[in-house]
């Protein structure tokens, strides 16, 4: 049930909240301002609970990748002597420049987006990286790159709507990600793709279930969303 929403509170929406952003959920609710708070709540709540998945992912994800390359090259920088693009270089020189004193691989590893990392997957690098410097390994439980990118993909946008506090909610047990849907057991799938026990760590420690607990209630309130 929602909380009782004073009145005083409810008439400052507008300055507070504000309508706009409400927009979505005051249509899912024919108009009910309390009704959308709850669906707003809903979403904040969602958003929190999804954060520590994403960050595991994030972290494993590029860890992951690092190591692969690190194997092939012989060298943690790696991402000096590999074949890389205008694009991936300026980001690698941007996250020495934030380093400072410190530009050991560790530090600028974890410097780089994890934009970064999805992109190091796209077509151009099928060849060189991809199968030329065994990038797979740092997937071996799953086949196809171009799957592997489309799905980090819609990670990343999943992530960056978060990072603007943007609805991810909808009523059809998925997370809306801009430009399509991703389900909560997608995400843990990403991860089983590098490492099933970190999967499961990851189920069982980062608020997985609560995740799935919300889309279910919402979808459960007859809504459109």
């Amino acid at each position: 049930m929602p909380p009782p929403y004073s009145a005083t509170f409810l008439a400052s929406i507008e300055r507070t909240i504000t309508r706009e952003r409400l927009t979505p959920y005051l249509g899912a609710t024919a108009g009910d301002l309390s009704k959308a708070l709850e669906l707003y709540e809903a979403n904040i709540q969602l958003s929190e609970a999804m954060h520590g998945l994403l960050h595991g992912l994030e972290v494993t994800v590029r860890n992951a990748e690092h190591h692969a390359l690190t194997a092939s090259y012989g060298t943690p920088t790696w991402y000096d002597a590999a074949p890389l693009s205008k694009y991936w270089r300026d980001q690698i020189a941007n996250a020495k420049s934030k380093s400072g004193s410190v530009t050991g691989p560790g530090k600028v590893v974890a410097g780089l987006t994890f934009g970064f990392w999805v992109d190091l997957l796209q077509k151009q690098n099928h060849w060189p990286l991809w199968v030329g410097r065994k990038l797979h390994a740092a997937f071996p439980n799953a086949k196809q790159r171009s799957v592997i990118h489309e799905r980090l993909k819609a990670l990343q946008l999943l992530r960056n709507r978060i990072a603007h506090h943007e609805r991810i909610l909808t009523s059809g047990n998925v997370l809306y990600a801009g430009n399509g849907t991703l389900a909560v057991p997608e995400l843990l799938e990403c991860a089983e793709w590098v490492c099933a026990e970190t999967a499961e760590w990851m189920r069982s420690q980062f608020r997985y279930a609560e995740a799935e607990r919300i889309l279910r209630e919402v979808a459960a309130m007859g809504v459109s969303l």
